[in-house]
């Protein structure tokens, strides 16, 4: 299966070397069958992570085609808005059945596309009160580690996407 980490301007490194620790690196304890994985860029570059790092993305949304899980490691912030581009890419994915994943933060992109209403989530505590008050249609738990409804998955704060991934 491919496993797709979205890659941003203003990227959460941590959030995404999780991503990357866990689907990443060659794993032949687990087989043949263990996951690929690669990054899509969501905006053209450059683009810059925490740290001053540069990142070069493998490809752009059109990875998002071939991918059985994507993942969201953080996000911009709480209130910058989500390109609807993006949005469309993430609800196609979920509606051929692959998978849709969020660290912290990155539970405000899977709740700006609608897929969330009704369902329980989780980001990290200081974000819950931001999250019921923008999307009221999604029940906020920011007590819990993580959440899966329907192949969404949601975690916490950034050690909380290292138990979800």
């Amino acid at each position: 299966p491919l496993v797709v980490a979205l890659l941003y301007d203003g990227l959460c490194t941590f959030e995404f070397g999780i991503v990357a620790e866990v689907f990443g690196l060659s794993r032949p304890e687990m087989g043949p069958d263990w996951y690929r994985f690669a990054s899509a860029a969501i905006e053209p570059g450059p683009l810059r992570a925490h740290g001053g790092f540069s990142i070069l993305p493998e490809g752009g949304l059109d990875l998002l085609d071939q991918a059985d899980l994507v993942v969201i490691p953080g996000w911009k912030g709480a209130d910058v808005p989500v390109p609807e581009e993006l949005l469309a890419a993430l609800r196609k994915v979920h509606a051929r059945g692959g998978r849709l994943a969020s660290i912290c933060s990155g539970a405000f992109v899977l709740a700006a596309t609608g897929l969330l209403d009704g369902k329980k989530v989780t980001t990290h505590w200081r974000y819950g009160q931001t999250m019921r008050t923008r999307y009221p249609a999604v029940q906020v738990d920011e007590a819990s580690l993580y959440h899966m409804h329907n192949r969404i998955f949601t975690s916490a704060g950034s050690a909380a996407g290292i138990d979800l991934m």
